[in-house]
């Protein structure tokens, strides 16, 4: 983060030079002076690149965290299509209902839903993914022990909420994409 840090103020201090050298050439040139107006039209660029630079400094500066916001969701999305193919073999091999295989088919359509929406996730929204990868690793758990009567029926409710949550988390971030993207 340190090089971060660094880079993002040698590209400030390189611009800030610049602007700096366009004032010094601004100086000594009289306004009715040809070479005024490519001087200020120089000075005119750098401070836009400059202002320009530094709106992306946030963005460049939570890089970082969206990485690994992006890294957990995807690993609990993994596991989560990992469980879910799982849960359809033991279906296909008669451990469990023929009909668990259709959980196991939704849960694999949902894997792919989220990771389309996960993918466009913006700086600023990255919270967002790293509680639906805890959401949806509980979730991954709480399924097979529902499944094998481990826990009492009655915490279906839990995978349900956790997904109507995760759910949420890609709609709201697919939105956000999108008003992005405008």
């Amino acid at each position: 983060m340190a090089e971060l840090h660094e880079e993002i103020a040698q590209e400030v201090t390189g611009r800030q030079a610049e602007i700096t050298s366009a004032l010094q050439a601004l100086d000594g040139l009289e306004e009715d002076d040809p070479a005024y107006e490519a001087a200020f039209a120089r000075l005119v660029k750098a401070g836009t690149e400059l202002i320009e630079y530094e709106a992306e400094v946030p963005a460049k500066l939570e890089e970082p965290r969206r990485k690994v916001s992006a890294t957990a969701f995807f690993w609990s999305l993994g596991c989560h299509a990992a469980e879910a193919v799982l849960l359809g073999l033991a279906a296909l091999l008669g451990w469990i209902g023929g009909g668990w295989a259709v959980l196991a088919v939704f849960q694999l359509v949902a894997v792919v839903v989220l990771a389309v929406s996960g993918r466009k996730t913006q700086a600023g929204k990255h919270e967002d993914l790293r509680g639906a990868a805890g959401i949806l690793a509980a979730v991954t758990v709480v399924v097979p022990l529902l499944v094998f009567d481990v826990l009492p029926g009655w915490l279906w409710l839990l995978p349900a909420f956790g997904w109507m949550a995760v759910f949420g988390f890609a709609l709201e971030l697919s939105d956000a994409a999108k008003k992005a993207a405008r």
